[in-house]
């Protein structure tokens, strides 16, 4: 298939798919639809503000549910879209911008804002609900995470490194954790965020901070099952007895759900670090080496599937490890892919949007 072409902006919105057609939005706030199986666009909408107050924007994201398209934005506002047509349904603004995908769950639209407030919007009027206001952070990773909602508890996870548990319909507290380790030694370490959307599995919720902390959370109680001492900004997948989870350093490692004992370690780095110029120093070109950065993992057909800002897919056997095969995009892809139907669909950084079956 032909990859279809968005405008040139910067990508941060992962691709959603829905009856048979393929949504994105680019990094100006123009939101298109592609029919899944030919890569025609069927409709294409510009919700960009035309405002002097946010001249560019950042992130944001989209998601399906009930038929209808609900998008969040770094322009400051969330809004819902006819998913057949790309008309607004509703549009409303918000204070702070929000650089992560909406959740969408019993009526309401959960988002997290730069400031770590989680907001809530009715998902029929687009009216605010109640919020929650986690610890203020100045430093974090240039992502965010969207919620995860299970039954009547949403798990939202913020810059400082918090995870936390709350009940869906009014916002009340239900637990809170921390993924962070007290003896961090380095910067970059002190940086907390979880950028990775947390996921839940049979009764328990799986996330990763960038200050080293991979953890298994019970859902109901908030005891730490077990914790593992990796660093990531990406979204476990959690199947059957494993979950799946990728470093910063682009090992993907596969843990027992149960205990988290590490079945087996596969470093994407080997073979594909590179060497850049460095600054001058005592008259000599230093060298300083390049790792990929690679995206959150997807399951499908017991294959694991990354895509990396090098440019490269690699598909690896989900029991082993063991890579089955590597493809060139043609661009950096630091957004996960998604499935449909057979066939996979990747999101370039400059905006393509390829299909693979």
């Amino acid at each position: 298939m032909l990859p279809p072409r968005m405008a040139p902006a910067l990508l941060a919105a992962p691709p959603v798919a829905a009856n048979g057609k393929i949504y994105v939005m680019d990094g100006e706030a123009t939101v298109s639809a592609f029919d899944a199986a030919s890569g025609n666009q069927v409709w294409k909408a510009n919700l960009r503000p035309e405002s002097k107050r946010d001249k560019d924007g950042f992130g944001g994201g989209l998601a399906v549910a009930g038929g209808k398209l609900f998008v969040s934005s770094g322009y400051r506002f969330v809004a819902e879209l006819n998913a057949d047509t790309g008309a607004v349904v509703w549009k409303t603004s918000t204070e702070q911008p929000i650089h992560a995908a909406p959740s969408v769950s019993n009526g309401r639209m959960f988002v997290v804002a730069v400031d770590n407030t989680l907001l809530t919007f009715d998902t029929a009027t687009g009216a605010e609900g109640w919020t929650y206001q986690a610890l203020s952070e100045p430093a974090r990773i240039l992502a965010a995470s969207a919620p995860a909602v299970a039954g009547d508890t949403v798990i939202a996870s913020f810059g400082s490194g918090e995870l936390v548990a709350l009940r869906a319909a009014n916002g009340n507290d239900l637990w809170n954790e921390a993924l962070s380790r007290a003896n961090r030694n380095n910067a970059l370490s002190e940086i907390r965020d979880i950028p990775g959307r947390p996921t839940i599995y049979q009764g328990d919720v799986f996330a990763i901070s960038h200050s080293g902390v991979f953890a298994a959370t019970d859902l109901r109680t908030g005891q730490q099952r077990w914790t593992l001492p990796i660093t990531g900004i990406t979204t476990p997948w959690a199947a059957g007895d494993v979950v799946f989870v990728v470093s910063k350093n682009g090992e993907v490692v596969c843990a027992s759900r149960e205990t988290g004992l590490i079945y087996w370690i596969r470093d994407l780095a080997v073979g594909r670090t590179d060497q850049k110029g460095g600054m001058l120093s005592m008259g000599r070109k230093k060298k300083y080496i390049v790792r990929p950065v690679w995206s959150s993992p997807l399951l499908a057909n017991g294959r694991l599937i990354l895509t990396s800002s090098q440019g490269e897919m690699v598909v690896l056997n989900a029991k082993t490890g063991v890579q089955d095969k590597s493809v060139k995009l043609g661009g950096a892809a630091l957004i996960g892919p998604v499935a449909v139907n057979g066939t996979i669909f990747v999101a370039t950084d400059e905006a393509q949007l390829i299909a693979l079956r």
